[in-house]
């Protein structure tokens, strides 16, 4: 089982905000921590799954959600977000590589997802999946994954907390990620450059200007025709042009 389904798991069986699994590729992580952190974290034994050359691991956080519907599908993108400004304030070479994952000068360091649910309320899964040395050392945790994987899920928790409280005070709804678009625009690396539209088969269906992203979260692009061409995040990734 991975990690995202474990901690699903625990969302549909009661767990509440802060509640997170873990695992790396290569150490043996605890399945006992100490009695301050089991009241908001449980942690998950570590499987065996190929290396990077680092340690990649992964930690999937519940949250328990205080918004309606329609705001869901921005929840990913708001992590991206705070985990990027946090990173950011370490080191300005990391960016967001829309829709969601974590870059740094141009490299996919850490990729985020969302799984929503209904149990008791409704919840989301959000899961990091990255290595342990690409997030170490802005955390400054060193070789302590436990706590990493702690800090992390802490973070996901505090952007979430934050941009809920956002949506509480907004008067109306104008799309998903309306109300993030212009911090989440400055940090976006790829904006205004020529980048490829890439289906997930790896064709290149088209290389355009990434002109800017709406507040339902698609990448707006134009060619040289000065056509926009809207891109979901299911349709095909936006990739720098070579």
């Amino acid at each position: 089982m991975g990690v995202a389904q474990e901690a699903l798991e625990l969302a549909r069986g009661g767990a509440q905000t802060g509640e997170f699994v873990f695992r790396i590729s290569d150490v043996q992580e605890c399945a006992d921590q100490s009695q301050d952190d089991c009241s908001e974290s449980a942690c998950a034994p570590a499987s065996a799954r190929p290396s990077s050359g680092e340690k990649p691991f992964e930690v999937a956080t519940v949250v328990r959600l205080g918004v309606s519907m329609p705001y869901v599908p921005a929840v990913p993108y708001v992590v991206a977000l705070g985990l990027c400004q946090f990173l950011r304030a370490a080191d300005e070479g990391f960016g967001i590589r829309w829709p969601y994952d974590i870059c740094y000068k141009d490299q996919v360091v850490a990729s985020i997802k969302a799984t929503a649910g209904y149990q008791e309320g409704m919840f989301a899964v959000v899961s990091v999946v990255t290595d342990a040395k690409a997030l170490s050392l802005a955390f400054y945790v060193a070789d302590n994954t436990e706590l990493l994987a702690k800090k992390v899920s802490e973070l996901v928790v505090q952007s979430v907390s934050a941009w809920e409280q956002q949506v509480k005070r907004a008067r109306s709804f104008a799309g998903p990620i309306a109300l993030i678009l212009s911090d989440y625009f400055d940090m976006v690396p790829l904006l205004g450059q020529q980048v490829n539209k890439v289906y997930p088969s790896g064709n290149v269906a088209l290389t355009a200007r990434f002109g800017g992203i709406d507040v339902w979260g698609h990448a707006i692009l134009v060619d040289q025709d000065g056509k926009e061409i809207l891109v979901s995040e299911d349709e095909a990734s936006v990739v720098p042009a070579v």
